[in-house]
């Protein structure tokens, strides 16, 4: 990771905690909020901008479909899709050192149709536009957890030690691993942890991932860190 976020749905162009090994502010954060979901349903594309964090998010769902510029505004990570329209490690310029290009900072024309998963690992804050997204308005994510959970570092296994379900992560003390059996099908795999854990020179970690799936019987692996799992909205 909360409450669920609603995009900027603009109708004209507007404007982590992590850190690829340095200090910084928390993943997710950005100068202005996201406002709500439009409570109107438009009948043509309009332009929307918006940003994206450590996660899986779904096109239809989390932000309107569409075909995207995408751009790296903050630390580095990778960024992939369900549908194969990108596979790439995406950061800012500092962090291509001693002359390597590692890290692109920009991707166009990135097609993202309703139900297509971008997933953003590593840190990267990326913002993304489109001039012309899908009117049709976001579905909620169906599920039926209401409740908030809190792990401490141990193995758990969802529909067993937790309610099974689409979870926000929230690193509440310490820094470690957290690996879910799942991780290469919307799970998790990456270092979580919090702020002044960086300070004290910890180095990369994420303090939050949102929308990690946890179906019945994931295993789930926590060292080093306390997480509060909240229910994706």
């Amino acid at each position: 990771m909360m409450n669920r976020r609603f995009f900027a749905l603009s109708l004209c162009a507007c404007l982590l905690l992590a850190g690829c090994g340095a200090p910084g502010a928390a993943a997710g954060s950005a100068p202005e909020s996201a406002p709500p979901q439009q409570e109107e349903t438009l009948s043509t594309p309009y332009a929307v901008d918006f940003r994206l964090t450590s996660g899986h998010h779904t096109a239809g769902i989390d932000f309107p479909a569409g075909v995207y510029d995408l751009e790296a505004i903050q630390w580095c990570g990778t960024v992939t899709s369900s549908n194969d329209a990108i596979s790439l490690d995406m950061g800012t310029p500092e962090y291509n050192t001693d002359g390597q290009s590692h890290y692109e900072q920009a991707a166009e024309g990135v097609d993202l149709p309703a139900g297509t998963v971008l997933s953003l690992s590593g840190g990267v804050t990326l913002r993304l536009t489109c001039p012309d997204a899908d009117p049709a308005p976001l579905m909620p994510r169906e599920q039926d957890i209401t409740e908030d959970v809190k792990l401490t570092p141990g193995k758990y296994t969802a529909g067993a030690d937790f309610p099974a379900g689409v979870y926000d992560f929230t690193a509440l003390n310490g820094v470690g691993n957290v690996e879910s059996s799942n991780m290469h099908d919307g799970g998790i795999c990456d270092v979580m942890g919090t702020t002044w854990r960086i300070a004290e020179g910890f180095g990369f970690c994420n303090q939050k991932y949102e929308n990690i799936s946890l179906p019945e019987g994931t295993a789930l692996n926590i060292s080093g860190v306390d997480l509060l799992l909240t229910p994706s909205e």
